[in-house]
This record gives structure tokens, C-alpha cells and sequence, in this order.
């Protein structure tokens, strides 16, 4: 990676964020007492996050094409 090139676009560099968003969005819900997800994780995940990102139409194709 070009670190000095990524820093004057003002793009991030670090890993901060991502964990983050991991640990609220993922990890809290998963990890529950008792919560068994199997293969089943995918589809709960996509969903989480783009409720979470505000994104409205994907949460509206995701529940279509679950149905």
C-alpha cells in the first residue's frame, strides 16, 4: 500500500472503523446466549448492515427475495 498516497487523498489506513462496525453489527447479535446460525449467518448479516448503513432498498431485496 501506498500509505503517503492514501493519507494526502484522505482516505483511512487503519483498521479501526471496520473492527468497530464488526463488533456492533456482527458480534453483538451472533454472539447472544443460546443463538445457533449455522449457514444461516450470511443472509442475518447482510441484512444488519445495510439496515444499519441506512441502505433501505437493499434491505427491501433482501426480505423479496427471501419470500
Amino acid at each position: 500500500m501506498d500509505y503517503a498516497q492514501y493519507l494526502a487523498k484522505g482516505w483511512c489506513i487503519g483498521s479501526g472503523a471496520i473492527e468497530s462496525a464488526h463488533r456492533t453489527l456482527i458480534q453483538e447479535r451472533m454472539k447472544l446466549a443460546g443463538q445457533r446460525w449455522g449457514t444461516n449467518a450470511q443472509p442475518l448479516i447482510k441484512l444488519r448492515v445495510a439496515y444499519a448503513s441506512d441502505k433501505e432498498h437493499i434491505v427491501n431485496q433482501l426480505f423479496r427475495s427471501a419470500a
